[in-house]
C-alpha cells in the first residue's frame, strides 16, 4: 500500500468519526436555563438550604429547577443575602448568616422546559 493511499484513508477515517461525534454531540445537548437571584415565591430570594439549615446546596437547587420545569441544577452560586425564604416551607431567613442563591443553571434532556411542579410542602 502506498503512503499516499494510507494518508488519503486516514483523513477520510477522521472526517467519518468528527461528522459522527458532531451528530452525535448536536443530538444530546440537553436545554439549559439560567436565572439570576432566583426567589421563593417571587417573595424574597430562594434560601440556599431546602430545610432551615440542612440538604444545603444541590437539594434547594434541583427543587427550583422543578418547579420551573427543569430536571436538575447543573450549576448554581450562592452569596450572603438576606432576607431569604426555605424552599420546603417559605420560611424567613433574615439575618447576617443567611445565604440565598445567586445563579441556579437549570436543565432537562427534553426539546423543552416541561410544565413544572408546586413548591414543596412540609409535613410534619
Amino acid at each position: 500500500m502506498s503512503a499516499m493511499n494510507t494518508s488519503l484513508r486516514r483523513t477520510i477515517a477522521t472526517a467519518v468519526v468528527s461528522a459522527g461525534l458532531s451528530l452525535f454531540a448536536g443530538t444530546a445537548q440537553a436545554l439549559e436555563g439560567t436565572f439570576s437571584r432566583p426567589t421563593y415565591k417571587g417573595l424574597a430570594r430562594l434560601d440556599n438550604c431546602y430545610v432551615w439549615g440542612r440538604e444545603c446546596g444541590q437539594r434547594a437547587a434541583d427543587t427550583y429547577c422543578r418547579v420551573q420545569g427543569y430536571e436538575r441544577a447543573v450549576r448554581f452560586t450562592t452569596e450572603r443575602v438576606r432576607p431569604t425564604r426555605i424552599a420546603v416551607d417559605g420560611q424567613v431567613c433574615n439575618a447576617d448568616f443567611c445565604v440565598g442563591f445567586a445563579t441556579i443553571t437549570c436543565s432537562t434532556s427534553q426539546p423543552k422546559r416541561g410544565k413544572g411542579v408546586g413548591w414543596p410542602q412540609r409535613i410534619d
